[in-house]
Parts: C-alpha cells; structure tokens; sequence
C-alpha cells in the first residue's frame, strides 16, 4: 500500500470530513496528548448526553520476548503512527455503549480500502446520531496523579480506598474542585483451583463529588465488577481512577478509569468508561426568563 493511502486513512481518523478541504488549513488533532492512547473521546451530541468514543485494542506487548508480527498495510492511528491490534468507533449514551463500529479487525488484516469506507460509514452514521465530531470538550487529569487504593486486611476481606482531586478548568464550575475516591473490596470467593490456590472476588466503587461549599455534593456512584481472579503467577485485579472529559459546556462529564489486570503470563491494561456525570446547575447561574 502506498504511503499517500495510509496518510489519507490518519486524516480519517482526525476530522469529521473524508478529506481536509483544499482551500482551509490542515486540521487540528481533535485528541490532546492528556488522552490515553488505546482511547480518545471524539465528540459529543448537542444535548451531551451522547458521546462518540474511538478504541484501539492494542496488541503490542513490552514484556514479549518473540518477534513481533508485521504491521497490517494501512494500520495507521490518529496521530499518524502504525499500531498492531484493532480499532472501533462506539457510541455512548449515558453510562451504555449503545452503538459499535469495527474499523480495522485484530486479525486478519483489514483491507485499507474497506477501514476508509467503514470508517466513512460510521461517521456519517454518528452525524446522524447528532454527534458533532469537532465538539471534544476538555480532558481534566488529576493534580496530583491517580492514586491506587491498594486493599489492607486479610485473605477473608481486604479493603481499600484512594481519593483523586480535579479542579474543573471551565464551565458554571469553573476553577471548582471534584473528588472521586475508589473504593477496592476484595473477598475471598470460597473457590479454588485445580493447585488448591484460592480465587479472589474484588469489587471497586467510584464515588464522585463535587467540593463546594461546606457539604460536598454528591454527583454519582459507579461499580466494576465483582470480577473473580487468581493470585497465581502475580495475578491482579487493580483499578483505578484515570482522568475526565469535560464536556463543550462544562456542564457534564465522562469518568475513565484503567484496569490493570491478569498475570505474569497475560495481562492488560485498558481504559473503562464509568458513566456520564451531569453536574447540578450552579446558583445564581440561570439564565434569565423570557
């Protein structure tokens, strides 16, 4: 495949339109270094209470030692670079992904010519959904970095809990502080395996809360799991809160969290979404009656 195929398939990926227009600048990357990069929100529907999501289920692995496989002809991400693995596009209402289209399969390869026109495709598709695909909003990362809440107890229950602080850059709330504090449970699940090793049953809840005021308010709760695991070969099951996209408005936003899970043989690590939060209408900030 030519070099010109695989720099039109990174365009695709970066705009709304299937070509940039002749007689306009180039176009802006519509993800900001702040995004994960298996996952990037793409844009949202006018009443943002739908969003557009972009994944990449990335196969290179840093601890295989073989020789990896070729790169599939055309394999190119949004920022231009050749990736191993897949890629989709999903639609998001609220806390559901209600819509999913496959771009370019895991294997096998996907012919460049047919990844142009299913991503052809789902774009108009998400059109017609409302999404506008120039409508990305913010990323918000933690001040301070994620912190991991890392169960205490014993192999009956162990528990633990970490809390991340983000101050939201623009919006009603502006410059206001949300706390989300991960809550990890782990059980032990009464099952053993084949060695007689016991399996863990781990739950993590999100609670989300905006600081103002002297009361914070509460803005949500959201659960992963219960998930059953081994502790076998440095098995894990550890999740954690990422980062947020606030929405164009300021008025709502995406909760992302990454789960690091498996084993020494293995293992991933993925962005989860956790649900869409609408945050309450600010006092004093109404708009005025007609």
């Amino acid at each position: 495949m030519s070099r010109g195929s695989s720099v039109f398939l990174a365009l695709l990926l970066l705009t709304s339109s299937a070509a940039p227009a002749r007689d306009k600048a180039p176009p802006k990357p519509d993800v900001s270094s702040d995004m994960p990069a298996d996952f990037q929100l793409i844009g949202w529907s006018k009443d943002e209470k739908r969003f557009a999501v972009r994944r990449y289920d990335l196969s290179d692995s840093e601890d295989d030692l073989s020789e990896p496989p070729p790169y599939c002809p055309g394999y190119v991400n949004h920022l231009g670079k050749k990736f191993r693995g897949g890629l989709l596009l999903q639609l998001y209402e609220g806390t559901t992904a209600t819509k999913t289209w496959g771009i370019q399969d895991s294997e096998p390869c996907t012919p460049p010519e047919t990844a142009r026109e299913r991503l052809t495709q789902a774009k108009a598709a998400l059109a017609e959904q409302g999404v506008d695909l120039l409508a990305v909003g913010a990323v918000v990362m933690p001040r301070k970095g994620a912190r991991k809440a890392t169960p205490r107890g014993n192999s009956k229950l162990a528990v633990g809990t970490a809390t991340t602080t983000l101050v939201l850059p623009s919006g009603p709330w502006a410059r206001q502080t949300v706390d989300v504090t991960c809550r990890v449970e782990r059980r032990d699940s009464g099952k053993s395996e084949e060695d007689g090793i016991g399996t863990y049953l781990s739950r993590a809840t999100f609670t989300v809360r905006l600081r103002t005021g002297k009361k914070p308010v509460a803005l949500g709760e959201f659960t992963l799991g219960p998930t059953e695991w081994s502790p076998v070969m440095a098995g894990r099951w550890d999740p954690t809160f990422d980062r947020l996209f606030l929405s164009p408005s300021g008025k709502s936003f995406v909760l992302l969290a990454r789960l690091d899970e498996g084993n020494m043989h293995d293992s991933s690590v993925s962005s989860v979404v956790l649900g869409l939060v609408a945050l309450p209408e600010r006092p004093g900030s109404a708009s005025p009656a007609r």
